[in-house]
């Protein structure tokens, strides 16, 4: 991410970067070190930053500001949805940790619900990338828009997807691999998952599909649609509640359109956990291991079949 808005700076001039107290521990010092005229550190005053944001954007600049997650949408949601969502302004709001990244820190610092705030925002694009690659060309996109857009980056370190580079289309999902039994589409830290997934699931004779939901907002119904009628089971996978994010956004679709299609969906449970733990162990508990999730996505194969 620091290094990406390093490259991003040298191309445009005009672009700003904002940041909650964060410089160190998020690599937004790497701009800070490279245009110190253009960096502006607004102290653990979220609201204040997203004002300040805005109030930018109307100057003609191109501000990116940064928080944890939970703290760069949820904090300071009524300056997000006034100043930025409904003035319609060219805002990037990134958000990191989203999740349970934040592992020992606890709740409070969780994006649990991040995506399900944002996408509630008319006129909000929400991107979830995959990797540092895909990362890469969502700033780009965000940026080229001039229009409110939330990109949230998911706990840990992900295994690279893009290997070298991808080409992204705003309301377009990656289709990284095709299946006749089942389709996992996923989001942000869970797509290299369903891969993974995905291939213990072929050593068992199943073939299961793997979709990049990248753009959750806008979503890209005609892949959903696509799938619904062509495998036995849809499974969404995301780092996020499983209420009114990615599973809830594809449900919503199948339901529109009359849909028989059998979904499951894989994420954090709607409630928050009892107690903390490192962010491997989370996972676990939360069943988002690459064994965990194949687990459930032949379930949901079995499932399916025997109400054919």
């Amino acid at each position: 991410f620091g290094e990406g808005l390093v490259a991003l700076g040298a191309e445009m001039p005009n672009l700003v970067v904002l940041d909650a107290d964060l410089a160190a521990a998020t690599k937004t010092g790497m701009f800070k070190k490279a245009y110190p005229d253009r960096f502006f550190d607004c102290g653990i005053a979220e609201q204040n930053m997203i004002g300040v944001a805005a109030g930018l954007a109307r100057a003609g600049k191109k501000p990116i500001a940064f928080a944890f997650s939970p703290f760069a949408c949820e904090r300071c949601f009524e300056q997000v949805r006034v100043d930025v969502a409904y003035s319609g302004l060219g805002v990037v709001i990134v958000g990191s940790e989203g999740g349970v990244g934040m592992g020992t820190q606890g709740v409070t610092h969780y994006g649990w619900e991040d995506m399900a705030v944002m996408r509630s925002l008319p006129g909000m694009t929400v991107m979830d990338p995959a990797d540092h690659v895909e990362l890469y060309h969502c700033l780009e996109k965000a940026l080229d828009m001039n229009a409110p857009v939330y990109i949230r980056l998911s706990g840990g370190i992900p295994s690279p997807v893009y290997l070298n580079d991808c080409e992204l289309e705003i309301g377009k999902a990656h289709e990284l691999r095709a299946g006749t039994d089942a389709t996992i589409i996923a989001v942000g830290t869970m797509v290299s998952v369903a891969l993974e997934a995905a291939s213990l699931l072929e050593a068992k004779g199943l073939s299961v599909g793997v979709a990049d939901m990248w753009s959750l907002k806008p979503l890209d119904e005609d892949f959903v649609l696509k799938y619904a009628s062509s495998v036995s089971a849809i499974v969404t996978l995301e780092e996020h509640s499983v209420v009114n994010g990615l599973g809830s956004a594809v449900a919503d679709v199948l339901a529109q359109h009359h849909s028989r299609a059998r979904l499951t969906k894989l994420g954090l449970p709607d409630a928050y956990p009892p107690s903390v733990s490192p962010y491997p162990v989370m996972l676990e508990d939360y069943g988002l291991t690459a064994g965990q999730v194949a687990a459930s996505v032949e379930k949901a194969i079995r499932s399916a079949r025997e109400s054919q």
